[in-house]
């Protein structure tokens, strides 16, 4: 059995690549899992894993940070995420092995099975640090448009008309700037993922908002406010960060 250790701050996304793992996957055993940087690294130096499936985005870092940390790695890595072209475009150019999200079975297997045939360690760690390297370079100017894919429509939408994004259970609707909404059927932690380098801010577990159109904050409170006049929550962890955004802007 291979030691596997699931790192991804979603309790639900966690649950769900065990699923995948048991009912597509042989002789693989979860050891551990971690929802962060910190539980994560706990994981990995307790466990002594064979293979640690591991999201980018994390609230207290990312995986590349997990990674910086513990190098050299001395087990099999795959990455987890959501579509991020400018990643992927790394991952690609250094031969390192990921899945995007939503997680294909046959992805999922076929990743596995490479993960489970050989390892070079000193081979993977020279291609991580390369990794590391090209992830900190400045991404070039990407085409900045979204595309939104509903049951009927499929809308093309200018990133910089979308005023904010709300969680509505596992779906996320689109608040745009002409008052239009578009209801996905994806969490908001994925265009979270997606939208957070193009200056958007998830002020909330339920909330990500454009930071063009952020005009007020109220502490006391704890709300933004919007251009359009929109109050939204800022949950108590994100009250000193979104000060330390506001100074920036």
């Amino acid at each position: 059995m291979i030691r596997t250790v699931i790192i991804d701050d979603e309790p639900r996304s966690r649950e769900a690549m065990r699923e995948m793992l048991r009912l597509y996957c042989t002789g693989i055993e979860v050891v551990a899992e971690g929802e962060d940087v910190k539980s994560g690294i706990a994981a990995i130096q307790n466990h002594n894993p064979q293979l640690v499936l591991l999201d980018i985005k994390m609230p207290d870092g990312t995986g590349f940070d997990l990674i910086r940390k513990i190098m050299p790695v001395t087990f099999r890595l795959i990455f987890v995420t959501a579509y991020e072209e400018y990643a992927i475009k790394a991952f690609r150019f250094n031969a390192i092995d990921y899945l995007t999200k939503p997680i294909d079975p046959s992805e999922l297997q076929s990743a596995i099975e490479k993960a489970s045939s050989t390892i070079e360690n000193e081979n993977i760690n020279e291609r991580l640090k390369k990794l590391l390297l090209d992830y900190m370079k400045p991404p070039l100017p990407e085409n900045r448009k979204l595309i939104l894919k509903t049951s009927e429509t499929i809308h093309i939408v200018e990133i910089d008309n979308i005023v904010r994004c709300e969680s509505a259970r596992n779906y996320t609707i689109f608040h745009l700037d002409n008052k239009q909404q578009i209801l996905m059927s994806k969490s908001i932690k994925e265009y979270s993922d997606m939208l957070e380098q193009f200056n958007f801010y998830r002020v909330h577990h339920s909330h990500l908002i454009n930071l063009k159109y952020l005009i007020k904050f109220k502490r006391d409170e704890l709300m933004c406010v919007l251009k359009d006049n929109t109050e939204i929550p800022v949950s108590t962890r994100k009250r000193d960060e979104l000060l330390r955004v506001f100074r920036t802007l």
